[in-house]
């Protein structure tokens, strides 16, 4: 799972390697005791790193892979390799810079906005204010008016403020809360169901090959699936407030991939409303339009794998970062089981 707090630090693999493996090693030609026997080893046992996402994995699967098809073991093809590596561990933290500095220029625009309203609502007061003094009217009524244009200004002060919190809370893409919301939402419900001893669920929500429906049909149609995605988990949530007065609380968690919390749910009915959710998206049908709004593909689907833990019973400490990663392992064994379709999370 992607953490935004900044790009990790390589393992060292050991050149070490049990006697099946060094023979299997051996039989497609790997040197012995080369670099390349240690980048190797490496690279087979990336499922173990917690901090890499599920297309990260299956990355370096597909780039070891590579390798021993190729059998090329010279310097300059290790080289290229170890680039590649570095692309796929950098990649989640270009995307998460990207992000930020998209949401930041965004609320600089409002920031910029707000200013100019505010320039104009100060000339509008200066305006009132003149006109009430040179009126040499009532006192009281001068006065009034005086205080009124002070309180138009306040409000208009007051809803921009409102507006510039919503946005730095609110993906532009999506438009469902971003993750510094979840972030925050999620200190608040944790910490509640651990001092009530409250059911509390997690989902983590990816669509599948996603890489792969860019590449096919391009960045735009990309993001209107994310865009789909969000708005189904966001009417799913508003639905459930409104028939069962559910807590769920769905957020953009980073790139490609979304987070819903469940308050008061326990993690069986959670898996149940996940499988909803993933139903519903896999029912959606994409329709291409040129600019014309032509019909260019119709019928164009997307999957998600979803992974459900739950705080109380999976996490052996229960905290946001416990319950982030067993939801993590439960969405990578979707992943691995074969994709679209929902996995809880179990104790290993």
């Amino acid at each position: 799972m992607n953490k935004d707090t900044g790009p990790p630090r390589k393992p060292i693999a050991s050149n070490a390697c049990s006697e099946s493996v060094c023979a299997m090693l051996d039989r497609v030609g790997v040197p012995r005791d080369s670099k390349w026997r240690g980048l190797i080893l490496y690279m087979r046992s990336i499922k173990s790193y917690d901090f890499l996402d599920t297309e990260q994995k299956e990355q370096f699967q597909a780039l070891v892979m590579e390798v021993l098809r190729a059998g090329d073991f010279t310097d300059e093809k290790f080289r290229e390799v170890i680039k590649a590596n570095e692309r796929i561990l950098s990649t989640p933290w270009n995307r998460a810079l990207t992000r930020t500095l998209a949401e930041t220029a965004a609320l600089v625009q409002e920031f910029q906005d707000a200013m100019f309203r505010h320039k104009g609502g100060v000339q509008n007061l200066e305006d009132v204010t003149v006109q009430a003094v040179e009126s040499g009217g009532d006192v009281d009524r001068m006065l009034g008016t005086i205080r009124r244009g002070f309180q138009e200004m306040v409000t208009l002060i007051e809803e921009d403020a409102e507006k510039m919190v919503a946005l730095t809370l609110t993906d532009s893409l999506t438009s469902i809360a971003n993750r510094r919301a979840f972030d925050e939402q999620m200190g608040r419900v944790v910490a509640q169901a651990v001092a009530k001893g409250h059911r509390l669920s997690l989902f983590m929500c990816d669509i599948d090959h996603f890489k792969r429906f860019n590449d096919e049909h391009g960045h735009r149609i990309g993001d209107q699936a994310l865009v789909v995605v969000g708005s189904i988990l966001r009417g799913f949530a508003e639905e459930m407030k409104q028939l069962e007065d559910r807590d769920i609380f769905p957020a953009r968690y980073g790139g490609e991939e979304f987070a819903v919390t469940l308050v008061d749910v326990a993690k069986n009915e959670a898996t149940e409303l996940a499988d909803i959710i993933r139903r519903k998206i896999e029912r959606y049908n994409f329709v291409i339009r040129d600019p014309d709004g032509q019909i260019l593909a119709a019928g164009i689907k997307i999957n998600v794998s979803i992974g459900v833990a739950e705080l109380l019973e999976d996490c052996p400490t229960p905290d946001i970062d416990h319950l982030v990663d067993a939801a993590d392992k439960a969405l990578y064994l979707a992943k691995s089981s074969g994709r679209n379709q929902v996995c809880a999370y179990v104790k290993g």
